[in-house]
Order: C-alpha cells, then sequence, then structure tokens
C-alpha cells in the first residue's frame, strides 16, 4: 500500500521576490495584480519624491510609489529603468517601482525567520520576517503597511509653501 503525502497550501506562502539595492525582498502574491516592465508615469505636482507619478493601467490610474525612497534607500541611477509589480490592497491598487524581479517561489512559512538583527531604520519597520535562500537573505515586507503612504501624503499637502 502506497502512501500519498499531502501537503497543506496552508503551510507554504507563495511569495513575489524583488531586488532593491542588492537587498531580495518579498510580498506575498496574494497582494500582486501583475508585473510588468517599466511604464513612464505622468509626475503629480507637490507630492513627496517617493510618489513617482500616476500610471494609466487599461483605463484604471494608478499610483506609482518608488520603494527604495519608501525604504529609506538611495535613489536608483537614471540608466536603470525599474520593474513595476502592481499591488492590490483594501485601500485600492498602486505600483510599487523595484530595481528587478527576482523569483515567484512558494516557501514554507516554518522556515520565516525573525527578524535580522543587522536590520535598521524604515527597513526594519516594514520587514516581518526573513527566509534564507541558498545564496541569499529573502526579507518578507507588510504589503498593506508599505503601501500605506496617507501620512506621507498628508504631510506633502499640509506642508508650508517653501517658495
Amino acid at each position: 500500500m502506497m502512501t500519498e503525502t499531502i501537503t497543506n497550501p496552508a503551510s507554504q506562502r507563495q511569495i513575489c521576490a524583488f531586488i532593491l539595492n542588492d537587498h531580495c525582498f518579498g510580498i506575498d502574491v496574494q497582494f500582486v495584480q501583475e508585473v510588468f516592465r517599466f511604464q513612464e508615469s505622468t509626475p503629480v505636482p507637490m507630492t513627496p519624491p517617493l510618489v513617482t507619478g500616476l500610471l494609466n493601467l487599461r483605463g484604471q490610474i494608478v499610483m506609482a510609489i518608488d520603494l527604495r525612497l519608501r525604504l529609506g534607500m538611495p535613489e536608483r541611477t537614471t540608466d536603470q529603468l525599474p520593474t513595476n509589480v502592481v499591488v492590490r490592497t483594501g485601500d485600492g491598487v498602486l505600483s510599487f517601482l523595484v530595481d528587478d524581479l527576482f523569483d515567484i517561489m512558494t516557501l514554507p512559512n516554518d522556515n520565516l525567520d525573525a527578524i535580522p538583527e543587522t536590520l535598521t531604520g524604515i527597513e526594519r519597520e516594514f520587514v516581518t520576517g526573513c527566509y534564507k535562500l541558498q545564496n541569499r537573505l529573502l526579507l518578507m515586507l507588510d504589503t498593506i503597511l508599505v503601501a500605506d503612504i496617507s501620512d506621507i501624503l498628508r504631510d506633502a499637502i499640509n506642508a508650508p509653501d517653501s517658495s
């Protein structure tokens, strides 16, 4: 008699992994609507630098957020075109600009480790844990927390005019 092992899907998670400033980050694919190469966006006056503009995604207007700036990293070089990772949360749809897509993978929840002590600052605020991959660390982001830029936008709108 042969016994089959049935894997519980709840014990695994699918992850969209991407590169930012030589670090590997991941978000749950349940939030990912689509991924595509860079698309020009229309700048929006009086928004913080992390808002790169608005995209027209088949008739839907989507705000593009530079994830490097959101996580307190240096801006990417002008010759480096980002990749759009479009995410859907309860608050709507956003496009995260990342350096490059790394992989879509399924990893066991049991292998999620605590936040590394070496993480500091803004990055630490958004990371929920990490996976040890073969040659690198995959830092898991809290998608909803990263996507919530309402305080940043409110501060930009309420900032005194600098002119």
